[in-house]
């Protein structure tokens, strides 16, 4: 079985997977190595540019199976549709795609309403395939200022109040992508993934304070206020506008449900989020 899949944090991490069970693994790339190789063990690289058909559809020729992660860009609908149509030119036959938990025709938040256009142009494809939803990851506790302002100041700002948000490890997804790639029985099935806890950033202050040895403390901001710090940090101002409508989703507590998706197809409990903190110390040291 030869399976194609889309680079990124998720995609690598499937590849590394799959191509150590000893599947035929082949890793979508915009920028390949010249040698074609991914630096990952038994993974090899092709071209695969969302703007450029003939290279999409050449990088999924032979494919038996696609692992479709669109990555977080303006043109997420267009790229996506466009990777759907050159799987079907290509003969793929199974899609397996990485969506978000807000994806809904007629969804409060773009973000959502985008995944689903790309969701539908799949089902109208005719190729059979799988979905997974997951919800905020950890991961973005990685990036957007918190590691500075917990190593600088012991602080987690957040503009979400006292609402509970039940995010995901990327690891976890990873990880049921593989389980659905690598058997039957998922066909038009849409897994929602969550971790297997919401937690308010008070929660969160207080695992970083646990597994640092030391007082971190959560500081509400207003909307405006992390808007304004999204935008010097450089975000693009689409991309600060639809973190600014998942900031308001999140303040009423539509993160907060709990799904049994994960753990169901893990066959463990999700990881949680004092887990992540542990396997992630060094990013909160100073």
């Amino acid at each position: 079985m030869r399976i194609v899949v889309n680079s990124g944090n998720i995609g690598n991490a499937v590849a590394a997977e799959l191509a150590r069970r000893g599947l035929e693994v082949v890793l979508a790339t915009r920028t390949p190595s010249p040698a074609g190789e991914a630096g990952l063990p038994g993974v090899r690289e092709v071209a695969f540019d969302p703007n450029d058909a003939a290279t999409m559809e050449r990088a999924l020729e032979g494919a038996d199976v696609f692992f479709s992660v669109t990555p977080l860009v303006e043109n997420l609908v267009e790229a996506g549709t466009k990777a759907v149509r050159a799987a079907k030119a290509a003969g793929v036959r199974r899609i397996v795609r990485s969506s978000s938990l807000a994806s809904r025709p007629k969804a409060a938040i773009r973000l959502g309403r985008w995944h689903h256009l790309v969701e539908e142009a799949i089902e109208a494809s005719g190729i059979p395939f799988t979905v997974l939803r997951p919800t905020n990851f950890m991961q973005n506790y990685l990036r957007f200022g918190y590691p500075e302002s917990v190593r600088g100041q012991g602080v987690v700002y957040s503009p979400l109040g006292a609402a509970r948000v039940s995010m995901v490890d990327a690891r976890d997804v990873s990880a049921v992508a593989v389980r659905v790639l690598t058997e039957a029985g998922h066909d038009g099935r849409r897994y929602e993934l969550t971790g297997g806890e919401a937690l308010s950033g008070d929660d969160v202050a207080g695992e970083l304070s646990r597994a640092l040895g030391k007082r971190v403390s959560h500081v509400t901001i207003t909307e405006s206020k992390a808007i304004q710090a999204m935008r010097e940090a450089g975000l693009p101002p689409w991309m600060v506008e639809m973190l600014g409508e998942l900031n308001i989703i999140g303040k009423s507590g539509h993160l907060a449900a709990v799904k049994p998706d994960a753990e169901a197809l893990l066959g463990r409990k999700p990881i949680s989020f004092a887990e992540f903190v542990r396997d992630h110390l060094s990013a909160f040291r100073p």
